[in-house]
């Protein structure tokens, strides 16, 4: 497999679809090969004993939530994409594949057909440019440094590809988008209002797509809100979330956050505060993207603010 087909086919990936759901399980287990080959572990990976449980994690952490978590189905499923092969020849009818018990009862190995595999080793730069594929196509930039240092690549790797091909940073994006969504909220955070400036340049505020740009979500304000670079990646992690109200949006955490610092008590005190509004009523969050990702992103249950 050349660069150029393995770039593509990673572009291709296909991925299970249900309406908008979210199902990053091949995706994730492709950087994960990708960590692997970057730290020198072998081709094969046994599914019990080396990929299960750093597939579950992965999965828990950046996947939507689920009440119960198949990585078994990426391990068999990422053949057809040829990508993907086992050590163990196992038939199943069409549409099924082995269920956790019976990748371990036969001891199944899984991993990059060895061609792949050898081009990925003495290419780093391959290596850089088809996990940023895999990440922009599937994940908010916000979270790309987090996956990467739990899969063991390097952070802030973005590649340029060879053979006269760049890897562009944000693909089909409108460049208008970030100042549009800035504008609509007087360049102030819409959950805590920071609103620094350097000169005449805002400074650590971003704008978050609500509905992901890699999952359908449109470039426009009315799925976008102005936030500070901490309440993004909040935002993006299912850490806080929104419920529409009568004519306005409040704040949910989610209980699946912890901690006994100060910044944790902070997030808490964000429990049913409203959202700070748009300057015009039109580019208010549309209801359908905040429904999104209140079932795709927002992890958990959302916290209640204790009765006083």
């Amino acid at each position: 497999m050349t660069r150029q087909r393995l770039l593509k086919a990673l572009e291709r990936l296909n991925v299970w679809k249900r309406g908008s759901d979210r199902a990053p399980h091949k995706p994730l287990l492709l950087l994960w090969a990708l960590g692997r080959i970057r730290q020198g572990g072998g081709r094969l990976a046994s599914y019990e004993q080396d990929a299960e449980e750093p597939l579950k994690k992965l999965l828990r952490d950046f996947g939507p939530r689920r009440k119960v978590l198949h990585p078994e189905n990426p391990f068999w499923h990422l053949q057809t994409d040829d990508l993907w092969e086992l050590d163990a020849a196992l038939s199943f009818a069409p549409g099924r594949g082995p269920t956790r018990s019976e990748l371990v009862r036969h001891n199944v190995s899984g991993g990059l057909p060895e061609p792949l595999h050898r081009l990925l080793q003495r290419d780093s730069e391959l290596l850089r440019a088809a996990a940023d594929l895999l990440l922009f196509g599937h994940f908010p930039e916000s979270m790309h440094d987090a996956i990467r240092e739990q899969v063991g690549l390097p952070r802030n790797s973005t590649a340029v590809v060879r053979e006269g091909r760049s890897l562009p940073r944000r693909p089909g994006r409108d460049p208008d988008f970030r100042d549009a969504v800035l504008r609509a909220y007087e360049r102030q955070c819409a959950v805590c209002g920071f609103d620094l400036r350097i000169a005449d340049a805002s400074f650590g505020l971003e704008a978050a797509h609500i509905m992901w740009h890699s999952h359908g979500g449109p470039d426009e304000v009315p799925n976008g809100l102005a936030l500070c670079t901490f309440h993004h990646k909040a935002f993006d992690r299912g850490v806080i979330g929104l419920e529409p109200g009568s004519g306005e949006y409040r704040v949910l955490v989610s209980n699946e956050l912890s901690g006994q610092s100060q910044a944790f008590r902070e997030v808490l005190d964000l429990r049913d505060r409203n959202l700070r509004p748009p300057q015009e009523d039109e580019l208010q969050p549309e209801v359908e993207y905040v429904d999104w990702h209140r079932q795709q992103v927002f992890r958990g249950a959302p916290r209640s603010r204790p009765q006083r």
